[in-house]
């Protein structure tokens, strides 16, 4: 086999794992990888102007096709500026794979120019940390760190490559054939499946918390299956609100209905909600099906507690109930799913204010109904850390199918924009729609001219209440830090070539938004700036129908 460069030797490795796109900003111990990939049109090169955006971008795309996407940055700086985007990819279980150029490694550990311990920064917030040692390993630690990324429950990884090496010659280990990245977990043995099965009937309010690892394992089936046969209510973990579609009798998005219960079943939870682990009573009995054993006992002893494949385990604990259901219990959870939707078919009579529909500014209610009656069921949506999305969404907006809502689970604040670019490349003939509050949007509007220079057209609704809402209703006046100073984004969008509109009156909305979206079709991304209620009694649901009753 001919001798190839270290650079040449991570280009191959990239196409070998299927990489259609590189998303990352130009460095100098990058430039050879960089003259390598121009030569290789299998592989996109998508150039950005925050390694934030490139790591959202890739995480994005990673998520929602579940193969790994890629980032590659320079040195210190370079690196060390995705580690928001890392911190938001490593709590949504997304295969993102960080490649940065380091110094030569003759200069490291002399404290030379960006000379910096990545290696380090990156072990709590990755599944896999690792630096090359010599050039000839590229091709070993390459290939296996797309399998740790992949392997059980997603999670990015770090690798740091010196920059010599990547000039160095090295005679490649094997063959750079294209590799299918897959891994499949097992059912748990019959014997825990029956165990399992006899709690759940022995239940008389089991209730099941469902996580992103049933959209990963593509589950959602299975568990509504499983919910229906069990006439057991699904409440979903913290913004995972596409696992079952929004209307179904079981599905629950209110976590005080845990208060009750006397079982809870965990299905491919991540995010340990110590808020909705608190309504469980102490007393209740615990059966955990995971993806991984970490989650296992995360907050609570588990009566029961395996990791399997999602969609083989809960067949089986299905197929199980309905060998051991009779009549009597039939009758039971007949009457048991009678109860709980009625409850559902009462929280969606009271989802909606009675009032305030056509005021101004614009509430937060009136933005997430027009634009629901204006996108079609198969619409995906991208959201940020902010009050309309963490509160008003989950209670006013409908999902129809599995990974069409995608969310900043670790809370950082930037996502939406760029997240929707990178679902946007993988989904080109599907709606993109970032929704995105106008503090979250500042943090990462740099996005906009990555959208326009690689024709990535996506709707950017902006939520512009000129607040950081989510800090400001928690706050007494004079809301210290939490009011802002907009620019006009109208201007702002079309300085890059973006279409815009801003609207003030609720009336004009619904037509505003069908515009945007004709404009995205035809290929043009395009921003509305949606003035809405800066008044903290409207930041979230709780607050407004608060103080709505006392006044």
């Amino acid at each position: 086999m001919n001798r190839i460069s270290g650079a040449r030797a991570v280009v191959e490795c990239l196409k070998s794992e299927g990489v259609k796109y590189v998303f990352g900003i130009a460095g100098a111990s990058l430039i050879p990888i960089l003259e390598v990939l121009a030569d290789t049109p299998e592989i996109r090169y998508i150039s950005v102007r925050h390694e934030q955006v490139a790591t959202h971008m890739a995480d994005g795309y990673a998520r929602h096709t579940g193969k790994p996407s890629v980032v590659l940055v320079t040195r210190a700086s370079g690196a060390s500026n995705t580690v928001l985007g890392v911190v938001t990819a490593y709590s949504s279980d997304s295969p993102v794979v960080v490649i940065a150029g380091l110094p030569p490694v003759q200069s490291m550990g002399r404290g030379e120019y960006q000379d910096f311990d990545l290696v380090s920064l990156f072990k709590p917030i990755t599944k896999f940390s690792y630096q090359i040692e010599c050039a000839s390993k590229i091709p070993y630690i390459l290939h296996r760190a797309f399998r740790i990324a992949l392997h059980g429950r997603p999670s990015p990884v770090f690798i740091g490559i010196p920059s010599n090496f990547l000039s160095e010659e090295i005679e490649p280990p094997f063959s750079f054939e294209r590799r299918n990245s897959t891994w499949t977990a097992s059912c748990p043995p019959q014997e825990v499946i029956e165990e399992i099965a006899d709690m759940l009937l022995k239940s008389e309010n089991p209730a099941i918390l469902a996580g992103n690892g049933v959209n990963l394992s593509k589950a959602n089936e299975e568990l509504r299956i499983l919910a229906e046969t069990l006439a057991a209510p699904v409440i979903p973990e913290y913004c995972q609100l596409d696992l079952l579609p929004t209307a179904h009798p079981l599905f629950i998005h209110d976590r005080k209905l845990l208060s009750d219960i006397d079982l809870l079943f965990t299905v491919g939870t991540n995010v340990p909600d110590f808020y909705m682990w608190a309504e469980v009573p102490k007393d209740a009995k615990i059966i955990q099906v995971e993806l991984d054993a970490v989650q296992l006992c995360k907050v609570r002893p588990a009566d029961i507690g395996v990791t399997a494949d999602l969609k083989a385990a809960l067949n089986a604990i299905k197929d199980s109930l309905t060998r051991k259901i009779d009549d009597e219990i039939r009758n039971r959870l007949k009457r048991r799913y009678e109860r709980i939707k009625g409850l559902k078919e009462r929280l969606l009579s009271e989802r909606w204010p009675k009032g305030e529909w056509n005021a101004t500014p614009i509430r937060p209610w009136r933005l997430l109904k027009d634009l629901r009656e204006a996108l079609g069921p198969d619409a995906i949506l991208t959201h940020d850390s902010g009050s309309l999305s963490t509160h008003w969404l989950s209670r006013c907006f409908d999902f129809y199918n599995p990974k069409t809502c995608y969310c900043c689970l670790g809370g950082v604040m930037g996502f939406a924009v760029p997240g929707a670019l990178g679902i946007k490349l993988a989904e080109p003939d599907r709606d993109v729609v970032a929704l995105v509050g106008d503090g979250s949007f500042m943090m990462a509007n740099s996005a906009l001219t990555t959208s326009v220079q690689y024709n990535i057209p996506i709707l950017i609704i902006i939520n512009d209440n000129s607040s950081y809402m989510q800090i400001k209703w928690r706050q007494k006046p004079p809301y210290l830090g939490s009011d802002l100073l907009n620019p006009d984004f109208v201007k702002l969008a079309e300085s890059f070539g973006v279409y815009a509109e801003r609207v003030e009156d609720p009336g004009n909305l619904k037509q505003a938004i069908v515009r945007c979206l004709k404009e995205t079709r035809n290929g043009r991304t395009a921003l509305l700036d949606v003035v809405t209620v800066s008044d903290p009694r409207y930041a979230t649901p709780e607050t407004y129908f608060k103080t709505s009753r006392l006044s």
